[in-house]
């Protein structure tokens, strides 16, 4: 079987890039299919918004005419630190692989194509939030885990387990 063809997200993709969120979250039971849905409707507009403006960049696996994969990198605005004076970070996010192009090396393959991007760039630093399965390939890559804490102050979010019990 060929070896599904990288290329560079447009924003004909959007989309694909929309419905991947959805199973993202959907596959780590995150939310309710209502919540679900009011996210995709915020997200596509914001991703067309920053997909036009180049603040957001992605990358897609084609085989056989069909998107089986794709990641998204955004051009972050923070602070600089001691670490770097650099006011930009690269965010990795909504890596997705559909089901039946798992474990292939997929997602591995398409956070590689985004982190050369991100040195071309000239970006120091990329941030990303795992899923507890893909943890190990993201450490095996170079990333390392960080204090990130998070405090939900809203009465009416229940905390998802994927927060709870990270280190």
């Amino acid at each position: 079987m060929p070896t599904p063809t990288l290329r560079p997200s447009t924003l004909a993709d959007l989309e694909t890039h929309v419905a991947h969120r959805v199973a993202m979250f959907r596959d780590m039971e995150m939310g309710t299919e209502e919540g679900r849905k009011r996210m995709a409707d915020a997200f596509r507009h914001q991703l067309r918004g920053w997909l036009v403006t180049g603040q957001c960049r992605g990358f897609v696996l084609m085989d056989q005419g069909l998107i089986v994969a794709s990641v998204l990198m955004l051009l972050k605005d923070t602070l600089p630190t001691p670490v770097t004076p650099l006011s930009v970070r690269g965010y990795l996010f909504n890596v997705y692989t559909e089901p039946l192009h798992r474990r292939k090396g997929l997602a591995a393959r398409l956070t590689a194509a985004s982190l050369d991007l991100a040195r071309d760039l000239g970006i120091e630093i990329m941030e990303l939030h795992a899923s507890l399965e893909a943890e190990g390939m993201y450490q095996r890559m170079g990333f390392v885990p960080t204090s990130e804490m998070r405090l939900v102050m809203s009465a009416g979010i229940k905390t998802p387990k994927q927060w709870k019990h990270r280190r």
